[in-house]
Parts: structure tokens; sequence; C-alpha cells
């Protein structure tokens, strides 16, 4: 034999034969060859074996009772275009020979056949199956193998990703949906003090890995910076020097045309002070009572290598009712059959809001395809029940 054993033993094989000393014959020889053998005793039994089980090649005689091994080829081919069927005959007539050919017969085996003529006409006739075989085995492992990496990187996002949103003096619900395992959006949420809580989200521009570890450096970063100073028992969060060991510590990390949009924020509960560094990032949605729904734009240019530091605003707090921080994923998803896109909805929905909760509710209702990534904070001071 040509092929080696062990690929035979990859293989099935459904072997049709109305004489019992035949199919004895098969029994004995494919079982030590293959990896299953099915048996019919005829091409009606053959057809059912073949829906049955998951079959690679096919032995038929031709002349059997019930269904001939032509007629039962020629349904298999309705389901099957490209199995091997090797016809067992002794091609006596031109018209059998022409149904066969008519009906794809990928070889014939002619009586009185040997073991050697046997495997011989294997060896022709399963090669691009075996090829086949051998391309979809590799696939399988490569997208088993890609599998298992990317779901070990999203274990890795989420033991990064810090979120103590619960132990915030305000009602804070997060929101965090990425589009691909791999996701430029990262945040951590951190309880800093009694009287301080911190809020930072990462939106990587650009897709794929690079804007993924961007992201989950930056994240990183954070939750060492705030657990150092929390183990320093510091009074208060210095956020400009934060924002100032920041950018020594990402811009060597950044690519050349590479830039992070981020939004870092520090509530300080007792001076009732937000204090924040917004670097491109879509404006912040803020709301005091009784009045309407203002917008606090960025107040830097995107992170990037060449960035000459940054600037911290402060604002009063004293009257705020909500806030909400996200990345552009979220104003950027299409709405309405993709003729407009959340963001022309976002204040109306933020307005209409008390907590997370009703919030998630008012954008799953528009958003019906996730296009983006979606990160979303939402603060209230009034509401309890933040879901």
């Amino acid at each position: 034999m040509q092929l080696n054993k062990e690929i035979y033993k990859t293989l099935t094989i459904l072997c049709v034969e109305d004489e019992d000393y035949i199919l004895e014959i098969y029994k004995e020889l494919f079982g030590i060859f293959f990896k299953e053998v099915y048996f019919a005793s005829n091409g009606a039994e053959g057809l059912e074996e073949f829906k049955k089980h998951d079959v690679d090649m096919i032995l038929t005689d031709q002349m059997m009772p019930k269904m001939s091994g032509l007629d039962m080829a020629r349904e298999i081919r309705k389901i099957d275009a490209t199995i091997p069927i090797i016809l067992v005959t002794a091609i006596d007539n031109n018209d059998t020979l022409r149904k066969a050919l008519d009906i794809n017969i990928t070889s014939f085996l002619k009586k009185p056949f040997t073991q050697e003529s046997i495997f011989n006409t294997f060896d022709t006739s399963v090669k691009s199956i075996i090829a086949d075989r051998i391309l979809l085995r590799q696939q399988k492992l490569a997208i088993d193998y890609s599998q298992y990496q990317e779901n070990m990187s999203f274990d890795k996002e989420k033991l990064i990703i810090k979120d103590e949103s619960k132990l915030a003096k305000y009602c804070l619900g997060t929101f965090y949906k990425p589009l691909d395992i791999l996701s430029g959006d990262s945040y951590v949420v951190k309880k800093v003090s009694d009287s301080e809580d911190f809020i930072f989200i990462a939106d990587g521009m650009g897709k794929g890995i690079s804007a993924s570890i961007t992201a989950m450096l930056s994240s990183s970063f954070m939750n060492y910076y705030i657990t150092k100073h929390i183990d320093s028992k510091e009074k208060s969060l210095n956020l400009q020097q934060l924002v100032d060991e920041f950018f020594i510590y990402i811009q060597p990390n950044l690519l050349e045309e590479e830039a992070l949009s981020t939004t870092i924020l520090l509530l300080n509960h007792q001076t009732q002070e937000l204090h924040y560094a917004m670097f491109s990032m879509p404006a912040l949605l803020y709301k005091e009572n009784e009045k309407d729904v203002v917008t606090i734009k960025s107040n830097n240019p995107p992170l990037s290598p060449y960035s000459m530091g940054a600037k911290v605003s402060t604002l009063s707090i004293t009257n705020m009712e909500k806030l909400l921080v996200y990345s552009d994923g979220l104003n950027e998803n299409s709405v309405d059959q993709h003729t407009d896109t959340y963001g022309s909805y976002l204040i109306q929905d933020f307005t209409q809001a008390n907590n997370k909760k009703e919030f998630e509710e008012l954008v799953s209702k528009k958003i019906l395809t996730q296009e983006d990534d979606i990160t979303y904070i939402f603060i209230s001071t009034k509401d309890t029940q933040n879901g």
C-alpha cells in the first residue's frame, strides 16, 4: 500500500454488498485499517447507513436486491457531490459505464479483486479526501488555538479591569460590552477613600491587538497607582500628579501613529468637586437639579507620542443630580436601520433615565445591532437602585 496506515485510521468507510462471504472479508480486512467501518447488504440499507453516519468513502457492489449500487450512488450524490464512491463491478457493458460516469462514480474495482487491488484503488481515489481532511484538521487546530488565546486574553482583560462601583458614595452603575474579545475599551472604578472615588475610561484609537494592549496597559497603570496611593495613606489623591506620571508611563508604549483617548475623573464628595482630565473623549453629560443637561468637553487632545502635557480642570458638583461618562462607541452605534446614530438620542435618554438600569433599557431599545465597543458609567446622587 502506498498510503500510511495511520491515515486510513482517520477515515470511515461504508461497505455495501449483498454477498455475506464478501462482507465478512470486508469486516476482517477493513476493521484493521479504518477508524470505523459501516456495512449494508443492499443499496436501500446503504443509503440509510450513509444518512446516519459520518462517512468518508463508499465501496459498493453494483448488482444488489432492492436498490443497485448505481441507484444508491445517484441518491447519495444528491446529498454529497464529492464523497469518493468506488463501484465493484465487472463493467461488462457500456450502459453501466455510461450511467456510472453520469453520476460521477470516483473509481471502479473489477471482480475478482485482491487486497492489493483494493488498496491500490483506495490510494488513487482517496488522495483528495485525505488532503481535504488534513487541511480541515489543521484549520480546526488553528481555530481552536486562536479561540483559546482569545479566551485567555478576555480573562486577562476582566482581571485587569477593577470595578468597585458598589463601594462608591454615589449610586454608580457601569456598563462594559466589547464588540470583540480584543477590545480597545477598558475602564477602572476605584474607591480611593471615604471622600473620593476614581473613574477611568480608556479608548484605544484603532482596532485589534494594538488598541487592546494600550487600553489594558493604561488600566493596569491606574490600578497600580491608585492602590499605591491608598497604601501610602495620604489624605487626598493629586489628580494632576497622577496624569503627569501616566504621561511618562504610557508615551514610550505608544506606536508612532497611535493615539489614546481617555477620561480620568476624581469625585471628591467632601469638597463637592469633580476633577477631570479628558483626552479627546466624548463630552461628559452633566445635569444639576432642576436644570438642563450640559456637556463638559475634553480639555486635552488625544494622548500620542508627541503630547506635551495635560490640563486638569475642576467643576463644582454641589447640585449634581447625575453624570454620564462614556466612550465613543456608545454614540457611534447605528439606530433606526442604520439611518442615524445613537448620539442623536443620547441626551434625551440620559435626561429621562434615573439610573444605569433605566438608561440601559433605553439604549437597548435603539441599538439593536452593536457595531463598536460600548462602555459607560452612570452616576446618580439621588437614586439608590442603580441596577
